[in-house]
C-alpha cells in the first residue's frame, strides 16, 4: 500500500478507510516518497509520546516535529527539560482557573458573533449564515489577539496571517511565497508588539498578555530559563505557533462540527435536550481531530512491527488514525456527543 503522508489531498478526501487497512495490515508504513514512517495505530502512537529518550522532537537537518522541516526555535521543538521550561513561563495563563477568568469575555463575543450572523434574514424569512467567516474564523482570531496581547482592531489580520500559514507546516511542497510572507508580516507586527510593551515590563507594571509574560521572563536573564537562549526571535516562534495551534485547530473544530450537526439530527436533538456539553466538546475534537499529525525523530536504531527504525528516521505519529482505533474507542465511526470516557489524542 503507498501512501504519501503528505500529499493534503488524501486528507481532504476520506482517508478514514484507509487509515482502517493500515491498522490491520501496516501499522508502521513505509512512505517512500517522503523518506517516513507513518504510525497509525492509538498504543503505538501514546507509547512514541511518552518515550522521550527514543523518540525526539529535533533531528539533524531537515528532520523536527513536522515533516521534513528542520524545527524551529518554538517550545513544540524542544525536547525536556528545555521544553518544561518554556512551557512553564506561560502555563499559568492556561490553568483552568486562568480560562475560567475569561469566559464571560468569551461568551459575549460568541453571543456578538452570533447576532451579528442571523441579523440580515434572507427573502423567505430563514438565516443563511456563513459558518466559517461569520463565526468559526474570527471567534478564535479575537481571542488569541487578546491573548498574545494586540488590540482588538487587528483581529482580521491576524486570521488572514493565520489562515495564510497554517499550510507551511505541510511539508516543503507547500512553502509558497505567499504564506512565507505571511510569516514575516506576522513576524514583524510581533516585534513591534513586543516594543510596545517594553516600558510597562521595566516599570514592573506588565499587562496581562502572554507577551508581557514572556518579555517579563526575558529580562530576568539567562539564569532564570537555566542558561537556554529566550529573546525576541524564540517570542516571535512563539506567538506564531499560538497563533496558528489556537486559531486554526479551534476554527477548524467549530466548522466541521457545525457541519457534522447540520447531517445528524439526532445529535442535535440530544444537545437541546441537554447532553453534556463538556462530553459533547470532547467528541467534537476526536470526530475532527484539526492536527492531523506531528512527527518524532528516533535517536537510534528501534525495531517496531517487523521493521528497523533507523537513528534519524522521522514517524508521522496519526492522530486522526489513531482516535479512530477500535482497540479503544466503541463504534468510533460513530459521531456521538454522549461518549464517555472518551480518551481521544487530538492534542
Amino acid at each position: 500500500m503507498g501512501i504519501d503522508l503528505l500529499d493534503g489531498d488524501f486528507y481532504v478526501s476520506d482517508p478514514y478507510p484507509v487509515y482502517a487497512r493500515l491498522r490491520d495490515e501496516d501499522p508502521l508504513h513505509r512512505d517512500e516518497v517522503n523518506d517516513l514512517w507513518g504510525v497509525s495505530r492509538y498504543d503505538d502512537i501514546v507509547a512514541i509520546e511518552k518515550d522521550k529518550v527514543t523518540f525526539s522532537n529535533v533531528g539533524e537537518g531537515s528532520r523536527g516535529y513536522r515533516p521534513n522541516i528542520p524545527a524551529d526555535r518554538s517550545i513544540i521543538g524542544l525536547d525536556d527539560p528545555h521544553h518544561m521550561l518554556r512551557r512553564n513561563v506561560v502555563s499559568r495563563r492556561f490553568t483552568p482557573r486562568a480560562v475560567d477568568h475569561w469566559e464571560d469575555h468569551v461568551r459575549d463575543t460568541v453571543t456578538a458573533l452570533v447576532d451579528d450572523a442571523l441579523s440580515t434574514p434572507q427573502p423567505d424569512g430563514t438565516c443563511a449564515v456563513e459558518a466559517v467567516g461569520e463565526l468559526a474564523a474570527p471567534l478564535p482570531a479575537q481571542m488569541i489577539g487578546l491573548l498574545l496581547g494586540f488590540g482588538n482592531d487587528m483581529w482580521p489580520m491576524l486570521q488572514e496571517w493565520s489562515e495564510r500559514t497554517i499550510a507551511l507546516g505541510g511539508g516543503p511542497r507547500y512553502h509558497d511565497r505567499d504564506g512565507v510572507a505571511a510569516a514575516i508580516e506576522f513576524a514583524g507586527a510581533c516585534a513591534e508588539l513586543y516594543e510596545s510593551k517594553q516600558p510597562t515590563v521595566v516599570k514592573g507594571c506588565p499587562m496581562d498578555d502572554v507577551m508581557s509574560v514572556w518579555i517579563e521572563r526575558e529580562h530576568q536573564g539567562p539564569d532564570a530559563m537555566h542558561g537556554h537562549t529566550f529573546g525576541l526571535d524564540e517570542i516571535i516562534s512563539d506567538s506564531l505557533l499560538l497563533l496558528d495551534g489556537g486559531a486554526e485547530t479551534t476554527r477548524t473544530v467549530i466548522a466541521r462540527t457545525l457541519v457534522e450537526l447540520a447531517g445528524r439530527p439526532d445529535q442535535w436533538a440530544l444537545l437541546r435536550d441537554g447532553a453534556d456539553l463538556t462530553v459533547a466538546v470532547e467528541e467534537f475534537i476526536r470526530w475532527v481531530t484539526p492536527i492531523h499529525n506531528m512527527c518524532r525523530v528516533a535517536t537510534t536504531d528501534v525495531k517496531m512491527h517487523g521493521h528497523t527504525i533507523r537513528t534519524g528516521d522521522q514517524l508521522v505519529l496519526m492522530y486522526s488514525s489513531a482516535n479512530r482505533d477500535p482497540s479503544h474507542f466503541d463504534d468510533p465511526e460513530s459521531f456521538d456527543v454522549t461518549r464517555h470516557p472518551n480518551h481521544h489524542i487530538a492534542f
